[in-house]
């Protein structure tokens, strides 16, 4: 007798089709979910699956769940960008890639500028402004993997964010030109931005960044801020010196403010922000 082994494969197994190899998942459709309680069971309907496609649908129902309840909750925020962030980092198509993009980078203008969406707190007087200006260079990474236009709202807040730190009384003259410099690139970016509508093809560190699995952030956060402390000990200019410090702590905030639940090895990796954060105030600094 002829066994028709497909007819033994289990229902739950959809992914895989009868000849063996990977079949397509199923959408995740949030369109017939009307309430909060739907969308939290189409959640633990998908919550076993770990394709692209689940990744994708598990960002938008957070993203939808954030809009119904109305409510200021920095956990349910990191839910879906954890999840965006597993869209980018897993090979999603490119629409995919673009969507995710977007949305983190709309999610990380929200944090800079709302102090209560944010799991980010720097050390000493400086720490709030340099807050901001981190969010910031995260939101222009993935600004600039989602589309022109939120390339331009995430450089135009980084330059606004960056002038108004060059104005802070405890900075030495060299780093207020070199902050006021800093808001005069990302300035002129986002308008060259606003003058056309090309799409923008994103650089090799934004692919990079944007596309990296949270060890690999932490890689390149411990990675950066040793270079940073290299050039610093090297006395080397100071626009190197501050561009590894903030690309580390990028990098970390990522980290940070993504993560549903910190490991050990990440909680202990991102203690190092507060002492980057400390040696590079006092880097940019006046002496008292």
């Amino acid at each position: 007798m002829r066994i028709d082994y497909c007819l033994l494969v289990p229902a739950a197994a959809i992914l895989m089709s009868c000849a063996g190899g990977p079949g397509v998942a199923p959408e995740v459709k949030i369109e017939a979910s009307s309430t909060p309680q739907q969308l939290r069971e189409l959640l633990e309907s998908i919550r076993e699956r770990t394709d692209v496609g689940a990744m994708m649908g598990r960002a938008r129902i957070y993203n939808r769940l954030r809009e119904m309840e109305k409510t200021i909750s920095p956990t349910l925020l990191a839910m879906g960008d954890a999840s965006d962030v597993d869209v980018l980092s897993h090979g999603g198509s490119a629409g995919a890639k673009a969507e995710s993009a977007a949305r983190l980078a709309a999610h990380f203008r929200e944090r800079a500028e709302n102090p209560l969406l944010s799991r980010s707190s720097f050390p000493g007087h400086l720490g709030e402004p340099m807050r901001r200006i981190v969010l910031l260079t995260v939101s222009a990474f993935f600004g600039e993997s989602a589309s022109r236009r939120e390339m331009a709202l995430s450089l135009e807040k980084l330059s606004s964010a960056s002038m108004e730190f060059a104005e802070r009384e405890a900075l030495s003259p060299e780093a207020v030109k070199l902050w006021r410099s800093r808001a005069a690139a990302a300035s002129a970016r986002a308008l060259e931005l606003g003058s056309s509508s090309d799409p923008v093809e994103p650089s090799v560190d934004a692919r990079n960044f944007c596309e990296s699995e949270p060890s690999r952030h932490i890689e390149e956060g411990t990675r950066s801020a040793d270079l940073g402390t290299r050039e610093k000990a090297s006395r080397s200019e100071m626009d190197g010196v501050v561009q590894w410090y903030v690309l580390a702590l990028a990098h970390y905030a990522v980290v940070r403010e993504t993560a549903v639940e910190l490991t050990p090895a990440q909680e202990h990796a991102l203690a190092g922000q507060e002492i980057i954060v400390r040696s590079l105030c006092d880097l940019i600094c006046r002496e008292p």
